[in-house]
């Protein structure tokens, strides 16, 4: 989504405001928004570098979308395969006690 130009209405918040919610800087927040996952305003129509506000629900519809859930493959687990865990490459217990 695109950035728009129109004047603020409702509970809006500066990028600063949405990075500490987010635990992220303001420049991340701004490479969101330029890059469209997440939706803003600019109320500095005519500047030459824009002023963003983003609207509280978007912040929410934002942190819903990169949400992780069980299935999604982001485990945390390492996965070590199959052939490396019954590999006789690796030294015994013997061997390393040796």
């Amino acid at each position: 989504m695109t950035p728009t130009s129109v004047a603020p209405t409702g509970d809006f918040l500066t990028t600063g405001q949405v990075a500490r919610r987010i635990g992220s800087t303001p420049q991340h927040v701004r490479r969101l928004i330029t890059s469209g996952r997440l939706a803003a305003i600019d109320i500095a129509t005519g500047a030459e570098r824009p002023t963003f506000r983003i609207a509280e629900a978007s912040v929410t519809d934002y942190l819903r979308g990169a949400e992780v859930k069980p299935g999604d493959g982001a485990t945390g687990a390492l996965r070590i395969p199959e052939s490396v865990l019954n590999s006789t490459d690796a030294p015994s217990a013997a061997e390393e006690a040796a």
